[in-house]
Protein backbone atom coordinates (compact mmCIF):
# COMPACT_ATOMS: atom_id res chain seq x y z
CA UNK A 1 0.00 0.00 0.00
CA UNK A 2 1.78 3.43 -1.08
CA UNK A 3 2.20 6.43 0.69
CA UNK A 4 -1.79 8.02 1.33
CA UNK A 5 -3.64 5.14 -0.13
CA UNK A 6 -6.18 4.41 2.58
CA UNK A 7 -7.70 0.74 3.62
CA UNK A 8 -10.64 -0.18 5.49
CA UNK A 9 -11.12 -2.34 8.42
CA UNK A 10 -14.16 -4.59 8.98
CA UNK A 11 -14.46 -4.32 12.91
CA UNK A 12 -16.81 -7.25 13.50
CA UNK A 13 -14.28 -9.59 11.10
CA UNK A 14 -11.69 -8.95 12.89
CA UNK A 15 -13.38 -9.27 16.13
CA UNK A 16 -14.56 -12.79 14.91
CA UNK A 17 -10.93 -13.42 13.89
CA UNK A 18 -9.53 -12.52 17.29
CA UNK A 19 -12.04 -15.06 18.75
CA UNK A 20 -11.21 -17.69 16.24
CA UNK A 21 -7.32 -17.40 17.36
CA UNK A 22 -7.88 -17.07 21.06
CA UNK A 23 -9.60 -20.52 20.60
CA UNK A 24 -7.65 -21.98 18.61
CA UNK A 25 -4.69 -21.32 21.24
CA UNK A 26 -6.83 -22.42 23.80
CA UNK A 27 -7.54 -26.12 22.14
CA UNK A 28 -3.46 -26.12 21.17
CA UNK A 29 -3.13 -25.38 24.84
CA UNK A 30 -5.02 -27.87 26.13
CA UNK A 31 -3.18 -30.73 23.12
CA UNK A 32 0.18 -28.94 24.52
CA UNK A 33 -0.98 -29.83 28.30
CA UNK A 34 -1.86 -33.09 27.32
CA UNK A 35 1.04 -34.32 25.45
CA UNK A 36 3.29 -32.90 28.74
CA UNK A 37 1.25 -35.05 31.26
CA UNK A 38 1.47 -38.23 28.80
CA UNK A 39 5.48 -37.78 28.32
CA UNK A 40 6.03 -37.01 31.99
CA UNK A 41 3.97 -40.36 32.57
CA UNK A 42 6.37 -42.28 30.34
CA UNK A 43 9.61 -40.61 32.54
CA UNK A 44 8.59 -42.80 35.71
CA UNK A 45 9.57 -46.45 33.23
CA UNK A 46 12.62 -45.14 32.28
CA UNK A 47 16.13 -45.32 33.40
CA UNK A 48 20.18 -44.40 32.47
CA UNK A 49 20.87 -43.30 29.44
CA UNK A 50 17.23 -43.86 27.64
CA UNK A 51 16.01 -41.53 31.22
CA UNK A 52 18.56 -38.75 29.89
CA UNK A 53 17.26 -39.21 26.51
CA UNK A 54 13.41 -38.81 27.74
CA UNK A 55 14.39 -35.48 29.83
CA UNK A 56 16.28 -33.40 27.33
CA UNK A 57 13.48 -34.32 24.90
CA UNK A 58 10.70 -33.27 27.39
CA UNK A 59 12.87 -30.36 28.27
CA UNK A 60 12.93 -29.42 24.52
CA UNK A 61 9.32 -29.94 23.84
CA UNK A 62 8.35 -27.98 26.69
CA UNK A 63 10.50 -25.16 25.86
CA UNK A 64 9.25 -25.48 22.29
CA UNK A 65 5.76 -25.76 23.57
CA UNK A 66 6.21 -22.10 25.69
CA UNK A 67 7.59 -20.87 22.94
CA UNK A 68 4.58 -21.30 20.70
CA UNK A 69 1.92 -20.59 23.09
CA UNK A 70 3.17 -17.51 23.94
CA UNK A 71 3.31 -16.56 19.84
CA UNK A 72 0.03 -17.56 19.62
CA UNK A 73 -1.16 -15.79 22.72
CA UNK A 74 0.55 -12.45 21.65
CA UNK A 75 -1.02 -12.60 18.27
CA UNK A 76 -4.40 -12.97 19.70
CA UNK A 77 -3.47 -9.95 21.78
CA UNK A 78 -2.13 -8.11 19.27
CA UNK A 79 -5.10 -8.79 17.11
CA UNK A 80 -7.43 -7.92 19.86
CA UNK A 81 -5.32 -4.23 20.45
CA UNK A 82 -5.83 -3.52 16.90
CA UNK A 83 -9.51 -3.77 17.20
CA UNK A 84 -9.65 -1.80 19.88
CA UNK A 85 -7.14 0.70 18.43
CA UNK A 86 -8.75 1.37 15.04
CA UNK A 87 -12.27 1.43 16.66
CA UNK A 88 -11.05 4.45 18.83
CA UNK A 89 -9.48 5.92 15.40
CA UNK A 90 -12.83 5.48 13.76
CA UNK A 91 -14.78 7.18 16.80
CA UNK A 92 -12.53 10.33 16.76
CA UNK A 93 -12.61 10.61 13.07
CA UNK A 94 -16.83 10.07 13.26
CA UNK A 95 -16.20 12.84 16.08
CA UNK A 96 -13.98 15.15 13.64
CA UNK A 97 -16.69 15.23 10.94
CA UNK A 98 -19.39 15.94 13.13
CA UNK A 99 -17.46 19.16 14.74
CA UNK A 100 -17.14 20.26 10.73
CA UNK A 101 -20.61 19.69 10.30
CA UNK A 102 -23.15 22.87 10.13
CA UNK A 103 -24.40 24.20 13.59
CA UNK A 104 -27.85 25.59 13.87
CA UNK A 105 -26.67 29.22 13.41
CA UNK A 106 -25.28 27.43 9.28
CA UNK A 107 -22.04 28.30 10.88
CA UNK A 108 -19.34 24.67 10.77
CA UNK A 109 -18.21 23.55 14.34
CA UNK A 110 -14.31 24.06 15.31
CA UNK A 111 -12.31 21.26 15.18
CA UNK A 112 -10.07 20.63 18.66
CA UNK A 113 -8.07 18.28 18.73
Amino acid sequence: MGLGEKFQIDLEALAHSVAQVSGQGEDLAGAHLSSDNRIAAAQSGWVGSSAAAINTKMAAWLETSRRLLTRVGEHALDMNNDGIDFSAMERDNAERLRALQPGADGAAGSLHR
